[in-house]
Parts: structure tokens; sequence; C-alpha cells
């Protein structure tokens, strides 16, 4: 099984991997039309069918600080040290602020969750890609929190200042990764085996290897506390490092948007900003903007009973 380890202690090493845990900043409904829009429409069926068969949620210890989460090809999730809110995000796609309301236990209480597929959904998951599986699976995880905790959210939009990340004066600094790359050299599973897709972030350094812009945006807007859209144009698959201050990891809130701001502060660092470092080490850039951004409402939500 792949997992994600997320801990509270910035400066542990961990492994991203761009499954469920993966934050793509799109919405349910555009995780459907993607879907509907797959050729074969194997992906179009499971969207709307695809269910955990079996669910067991327990609490787990609330003083952990590691937070476990992990789906195997043929749908069988874990999750331990998770808080309800940081689940609800990771199935929807947002970040932790666009999701408001709800009681303060989704937010400090932690649980541990597994739960498994059957019958033609655990046949039919394997056949998919990585990507194709990840909707699926976000769409299982909603499903999943509408059934135990009666989850019932309302959709708004709302303006928000936010960083479009886009190629830089000079063009993009990346290497595109090559197709079927196993990367000898490069970041390894517990296996042994390395692939596209995979992410570590050690500190203020992050490395990728077939990695979409799109998950670098993610990414960043975990970092910075403020969604960053990738409005590069570049839609390929890449392998990069990024290494920035520590000083100047979270220069602003969500409500700022220069990143003159991030730069000036790291004028007496070794380490650039991660402003920065953006555009000299990737060829990128990041510009304030407003744009409307998909804010969820918890109307009701039941804290999970235990079987």
């Amino acid at each position: 099984m792949i997992y994600t380890q997320i801990s509270s202690k910035r400066q542990l090493s961990r492994t991203i991997r761009t499954m469920i845990a993966a934050v793509v900043l799109v919405p349910m409904i555009a995780l459907q039309t993607s879907a509907q829009q797959n050729d074969s429409g194997s992906v179009s069926t499971l969207i709307h069918s695809a269910k955990f068969e079996v669910v067991s949620i327990h609490p787990d210890d609330p003083d952990g600080h590691q937070m476990r989460i992990g789906m195997t090809p043929d749908g069988r999730f874990v999750a331990n040290g998770i808080t309800i809110k940081r689940l609800v995000c990771m199935a929807y796609g947002i970040q932790d602020f666009q999701l408001v309301g709800g009681p303060a236990w989704i937010s400090s209480e932690r649980f541990a969750i597994q739960a498994k597929t059957e019958g033609q959904v655990e046949q039919e998951l394997p056949k998919l890609s990585d990507d194709e599986r990840l909707l699926v699976g976000k769409q299982m995880v909603q499903a999943m929190l509408a059934d135990r905790l009666n989850l019932k959210m309302r959709p708004e939009s709302k303006e928000m200042s936010t960083l479009g990340m886009v190629v830089a004066k000079n063009g993009a600094n990346l290497h595109e990764a090559k197709p079927g790359d196993e990367y000898p050299n490069g970041l390894k599973e517990g296996d042994g085996k390395g692939h596209a897709g995979m992410m570590r972030f050690n500190g203020h350094q992050l490395t990728a290897q077939g990695v979409k812009l799109d998950n670098l945006a993610t990414f960043l807007s975990e970092q910075l506390h403020q969604i960053v859209q990738n409005k590069s144009g570049l839609d390929g698959k890449y392998d990069f490092k990024l290494e920035w201050s520590q000083e100047t990891d979270h220069p602003m809130g969500p409500g700022q948007t220069s990143g003159e701001a991030g730069n000036a502060l790291a004028d007496e660092n070794s380490s650039p900003s991660i402003f920065t470092a953006i555009q000299e080490q990737l060829g990128l850039r990041l510009e304030p903007q407003k744009s409307a951004v998909a804010v969820y409402l918890v109307e009701t939500i039941e804290r999970p009973t235990e079987n």
C-alpha cells in the first residue's frame, strides 16, 4: 500500500503521492464533468456508483502528530490520525480555509479509518489510470462522509485574493519527464521502485518527478495558506527541485498577495524566498490576482459512531 504521511514537525521528511491525498483544486462538479468526458465511459460509471462496501471508523490517538493516509489500486482505503476536516478537504479538493462552519471537533479530534470496495468496483479500479483512480477515490470518500457522518455542505462562490502561477519573462526552466521512466537515481517507494507522480518535501526543499504543475500549485497553496492556480499553460509532467528559505515559508496571510513582501524577508538569508526561488529555479512566477473561489459551508455533520 502507498501512503502519504504528514507530520506537524515541519522538518520531518515526507513523501507526497498524487493519489487521494493530493489536494487538487477542483470542486466535485468539475470532477464529475471530467469523468463523463472519458471515452471509455468506465470512469463515468464508477464516479456515480463506486462506494466503500465496508467501513470502520474509530477514534485515534488525540496526541498523535502524524497523519497517514493511502489507497491501493483495488480500492482499499486506510487513514490514521486524520481529522474529519482534513479528510473533507482532501475528498473535495479544497484548502482548509475554504471549508467554513461545522462543530469544533471536526478540526480537533483524530480518527482511524479503514474501508474497502467489493465486487465490480474492486475489479474495475486497477484497470484505470492513476488520474482516473484519483477521481473515483475522491468520490468514494465523499460518499462515505455523506453516509457515515451525514455530511451536507452548501457550495458558495467568494472572491478572494489568489496567486496565479505563470511562466516568467525568460521562459520556464523545467525538465519534461520521460514516459515510462522508472527513475533509477530518483525518488523511491518503500518497495524500492521509482515512478512518475512522486513528490518529496524535506524541510524547505521540494523534489518532484513526473509531476504536473497543477500538483505544484496545490503544494504551494498549502505552504502559503493561499490559493495558487496553475495558469502557466504547461500541461506536461516535469522533474524539478525547488529550495527556499525557512524564514519566508509563510510570508503572507490569505488576504495578501504581494510577492515583494516575501522577497524582502529573505534579504539576509542564504536561501531565497519561495517567490524568488520559483522564478530563479523553475522559470515560473506568482502574480497577484482576484478570483472566484469555491467555499463550502458545513450545514450538517454528525460524529461517526464506532463499529
